[in-house]
């Protein structure tokens, strides 16, 4: 797995180098210059609202916390961490999940049970509200027809796959299908190990099953501001372009987006989605700008905008350890 991980980033480097070295390094500066300092600020805070609304979706899963204020800013605090270690560790897209596990039942005593099937269903949930958002943004480049045919279609798979897989999630989900496998398993030594890893997600999926029947207001609220969240992305796309003096529609910002979406959950084992993430920003920004320039430079103001919030994550974390040393 290691090694897996260590291609997958040796990989990714090389497609970010092949992609900066066959453009006019020049241009994309000047063009990234445009965005000024009120065109970054506005990236910066339209981040920074869709990670609150992704920390209200969370919030809203736990049992054992009153959803308020102060309840979601400690949640904010441990999101950023994770989120930083997301971006920073070697570890691909969930190389975060354990630290805000660890944070939850160290500073919060939240325990791991509850932490862990907490993470699992915003995971879950922010996967569902994904395939509104896809299926919209499919919709919107077919009817656009402005992007190459082979991308198209790519992209219509893609969106088709998402869709079917969350279905059957939610239909796995609603009929309680993992509760029901260890009675049809035989009682061999051998199964042992795979009845106890089932008789944890079980209890995953009572969680989840419970958060779905029993609460259908969270869960519901949960999916409204996951979905937002996904939304505020094309916002920031919408953003970057318009600052860079070449505005696009909004609805070009969120087929922009729903690629970026798509390339990011089919590569979630990249660390930080490196190289696969630019290209397909530099390709489809191409293709709706018409400059190979501006889509690499707003393929490079996103990774700047992943910086900064993961160095605000990581300083978050430092604050966290020199809690740990004081209260020792």
């Amino acid at each position: 797995m290691r090694l897996f991980k260590l291609l997958t980033l040796i990989g990714g480097v090389g497609i970010f180098a092949w992609i900066l070295t066959r453009a006019d390094l020049a241009a994309v500066t000047h063009v990234m210059v445009r965005l000024g300092l009120l065109g970054a600020a506005a990236v910066l805070a339209t981040f920074g609202i869709a990670m609150v609304s992704d920390v209200v979706a969370w919030a809203l899963m736990f049992r054992s916390a009153v959803l308020s204020t102060a309840w979601t800013i400690k949640l904010w605090l441990v999101v950023m961490v994770g989120e930083a270690f997301n971006m920073l560790a070697p570890l691909g897209a969930f190389g975060g999940e354990p630290f805000k596990a660890l944070l939850l039942k160290r500073h919060y005593d939240i325990s791991y049970t509850e932490g862990t099937a907490s993470l699992v269903l915003i995971q879950t949930v922010n996967s569902l509200a994904q395939v509104p958002f896809a299926i919209v943004g499919a919709a919107l480049m077919l009817h656009a027809d402005i992007l190459p045919d082979a991308l198209e279609t790519g992209i219509v798979a893609a969106t088709a796959f998402v869709t079917a897989f969350m279905v059957f999630v939610y239909f796995a989900l609603h009929y309680r299908l993992l509760a029901k496998l260890p009675a049809h398993m035989e009682n061999a030594e051998s199964a042992t190990k795979l009845k106890e890893a089932i008789a944890f997600l079980t209890g995953i999926e009572e969680r989840l099953f419970h958060f779905v029947r029993n609460t259908p207001g969270r869960s519901a609220s949960a999916l409204l501001f996951a979905f937002l969240s996904w939304v505020l992305g094309a916002v920031e796309i919408y953003l970057v372009f318009e600052f860079l003096d070449a505005p696009i529609s909004f609805a070009d910002a969120w087929i922009i987006e729903t690629v970026i979406v798509l390339v990011r959950s089919a590569t979630f084992f990249v660390p930080a989605h490196i190289g696969v993430q630019d290209g397909a920003l530099t390709m489809v920004g191409n293709a709706l700008a018409g400059s190979n320039e501006i889509g690499l430079a707003v393929a490079l103001i996103r990774r700047g905008r992943e910086l900064f919030w993961a160095g605000i994550g990581l300083l978050i974390y430092a604050g966290f350890n020199l809690r740990d040393r004081n209260s020792a």
